[in-house]
Order: C-alpha cells, then structure tokens, then sequence
C-alpha cells in the first residue's frame, strides 16, 4: 500500500505573519512509483488529478501541475496526466520538460501565492532542496523534528528526535 511522504499546501500567505491559507492539496504518495495528487480544497467532491512525476525533478512537476492546473496559465500541449497513469517520462521528453519547468518559473514570478512543503522521514522530496529554491514565490518546508511511532519488526514504539545532535 502507498504511503504520503509529503503533503503540500498550496494558498495565499498572511500578509503580515506567517501561515498560509491553504485552497489546494497535493499529497506524494511513494512505493512502487511516486504519484502527485491535486484535489482542491475549495471543491472536495471534485475528481482529483494524479500525476505520475519524475524523480529527479519532482518539485519542477509540482510547481508544473500548479501552473497548469491551480494557475491555469500554462497549456502543455500534452495532458499531464492519463486514463493508463503514465508517468512525465512517456508523455515529454528530457528537452520538452525542461522547456516546461522553464515556462513554469516564468509565470510563477507573476503571481502571489504560498507553497507549504510538509515533508516526512523518507520523502523524496527531502533531496530535492536545492530544486525549490529556483522558484520565487513564497514558500516554507517543514521536516520532522520528532516522531513516535510502532515498529511492526521489533513489537515496540520507538522514540526519534530529530533536533536532538549525534553524540
């Protein structure tokens, strides 16, 4: 079974602190082969849109899906995702996604929103870092700082602290 290994919230900022008004979701779900989710929070009776993204780039495929569908600023030529789910590999190529998260940081320059990364132990978004910080528009990560949780191979709930230094 899939896990979420990420959940991303996508809004306006406060204009005088910090949060975020979140109007859309967009869950990672990883195991087999990641999957991006988009489901508004503003219609949640509508059909969620699932994209297949890539590995290497998947921030860029996220920021893609929130100028193509949140934005609706951007026509990819292709629809990002398929009846058959396949992946941002089959439908463009290297240079046509390339060109596509380039187009996609151009316009996002344009807007005012917010983008919340809530990343957990695993994700493959926690790689990805240096991706985000290509893009303008605000955004904040979070990470793990601790976590309880029961261990099904030793029968025990076990204790991380994450802020807690290597002794």
């Amino acid at each position: 079974m899939a896990s979420r290994t990420a959940i991303i919230l996508v809004g306006t900022a406060h204009p005088y602190h910090s949060g975020i008004n979140p109007d859309y979701i967009i869950m990672l779900s990883e195991n087999s082969r990641p999957a991006l989710i988009l489901q508004s929070l503003d219609e949640p009776d509508k059909e969620p849109v699932v994209v297949i993204p890539t590995i290497q780039n998947t921030v860029d495929d996220i920021y893609l899906m929130i100028s193509v569908f949140i934005l609706k600023k951007l026509d990819p030529g292709k629809s990002l995702y398929t009846p058959d789910r396949k992946s941002m590999y089959d439908i463009f190529s290297d240079n046509e996604r390339m060109e596509l998260y380039e187009k996609s940081r151009e316009i996002i320059k344009d807007f005012n929103f917010k983008v919340v990364f809530n990343l957990l132990e695993g994700s493959l978004l926690l790689s990805q870092f240096e991706s985000m910080k290509k893009y303008t528009n605000d955004y904040e990560v979070t990470v793990p700082a601790f976590k309880n949780e029961y261990n099904i191979m030793t029968g025990k709930t076990e204790f991380r602290d994450f802020l807690k230094k290597a002794e």
